[in-house]
C-alpha cells in the first residue's frame, strides 16, 4: 500500500510537544527520532544556530526565569514529501519569577532521512514580550508596537514561505471531522494574524456573515476580509489563540457547528488550575469539496471556563 504521508499526526504533535518542554526547562534536548542531527533552527529572539544540541541550549538559554509554555492553534499537514506542523506558543514565568511573558508562532518543517522523517527546520518568531524583560538579556525583542523602520531584522517565519497550508497545499495526513473543524479556525486566525490575506480569503464561505464587536455585523466574503485586514493592521503584535470547546457534526453532514474558546496571554487558568476563556466564538461551518469554511461567526466577550450554550 502507498504511503500517503511521510509522518503521522501523533508524530507532528510531539514534535511540537517536545519543543515546548525544552523551552519550559523540562528536557535536555531535543529527540533525536524526531529532530534530525544537522536541524536548522531560526529564531527572532537568540538568532540561528545549526545542529541538535546547539537548538536545544538556544531554544532555552541560560539565566532565564522558568516559564509555563502553552501551545494551542496547532496544525499538522503532510504529504508523501514533506510535512509541517505549527502552533501559537504562549510562554508565562512562574510565580517565584519576576513577570515576564512571550507570544510567538512556531512553525517545524519536517523532511525524509532513511525510513523516517524528522525535523530539519525550526522556525520561532516572536511577537511580542511584556513584562520584565531586563531578566531576557540574551534575547533580542521583537519590534511589536511600531512600525518597521530601515534596519530592522526581516522576520524569521514568513506565511507564504511557511505556513502549513502552503508548504503542503494537497494533504494527505489522514485528519478526523473534528480536527479538520479545528483547522478551519486555525487557518482563519492564521491568516488574519500573519496578515495572509490569501489564507483569509480562504477561510469564509461567499454568503457568510458574522457579528464581531467592534465592527458589528458583517454580511458577505468580500465584507468580511477587507474589513478584518484593516482591522487588523494597527495590532501586528495579536495573535487570536484559541480551543475548540465544543464540535456539532453528523457524519456525512456538510454542515457543522463549533464553538471556540480564546486564550487571553495574561491570563489563561483559575486559580484552581481550570482553563478559562476570555471570550468565545459561536461559529457555523460548511464543506467545499474537501476542505470546511466558516459560514456564521459570532463573537462573545467575557469569560467563561465551561462551554457556553448555543
Amino acid at each position: 500500500m502507498p504511503m500517503t504521508s511521510i509522518a503521522t499526526r501523533d508524530q507532528l504533535l510531539r514534535a511540537l510537544d517536545a519543543v515546548a518542554a525544552v523551552l519550559q526547562g523540562e528536557a535536555s534536548d531535543l529527540p533525536a527520532e524526531l529532530f534530525a542531527d544537522d536541524i536548522q533552527l531560526l529564531t527572532s529572539h537568540r538568532g540561528r544556530h545549526e545542529g541538535r544540541r546547539n537548538a536545544n541550549l538556544a531554544l532555552r538559554g541560560s539565566m532565564l526565569p522558568t516559564f509555563d509554555v502553552e501551545l494551542a492553534n496547532q496544525v499538522t499537514l503532510a504529504d508523501a514529501e514533506r510535512a509541517t506542523a505549527s502552533a501559537y506558543v504562549i510562554g508565562r514565568s512562574t510565580p517565584d519569577a519576576r513577570p515576564v511573558g512571550f507570544n510567538g508562532v512556531l512553525v517545524l518543517h519536517f523532511a525524509p532521512r532513511g525510513e523516517a522523517a524528522v525535523v530539519t527546520e525550526l522556525r520561532l518568531q516572536l511577537n511580542s514580550v511584556e513584562g520584565a524583560t531586563a531578566v531576557l538579556a540574551n534575547w533580542t525583542l521583537p519590534v511589536a508596537h511600531r512600525q518597521w523602520k530601515p534596519g530592522d531584522a526581516p522576520a524569521v517565519l514568513s506565511s507564504e514561505l511557511d505556513a502549513p497550508w502552503h508548504r503542503v497545499p494537497r494533504n494527505s495526513l489522514p485528519l478526523n471531522d473534528e480536527e479538520q473543524l479545528a483547522h478551519a479556525w486555525y487557518r482563519y486566525a492564521w491568516g488574519l494574524d500573519q496578515a495572509d490575506h490569501s489564507l483569509l480569503g480562504q477561510s469564509f464561505s461567499k454568503d457568510a456573515r458574522a457579528v464581531l464587536p467592534p465592527m458589528g455585523k458583517l454580511e458577505g466574503e468580500r465584507m468580511l476580509v477587507s474589513t478584518l485586514k484593516a482591522f487588523r493592521m494597527p495590532w501586528p503584535w495579536m495573535l487570536h489563540a484559541g480551543r475548540p470547546l465544543a464540535i456539532e457534526h453528523a457524519p456525512g453532514s456538510s454542515t457543522a457547528r463549533m464553538v471556540v474558546g480564546r486564550l487571553i496571554p495574561a491570563r489563561m487558568r483559575m486559580e484552581d488550575g481550570r482553563r478559562v476563556y476570555g471570550a468565545h466564538y459561536q461559529l457555523e461551518l460548511v464543506q467545499f469539496a474537501d476542505e470546511w469554511r466558516l459560514h456564521r461567526m459570532d463573537y462573545h466577550e467575557g469569560w467563561i471556563t465551561d462551554t457556553p450554550s448555543n
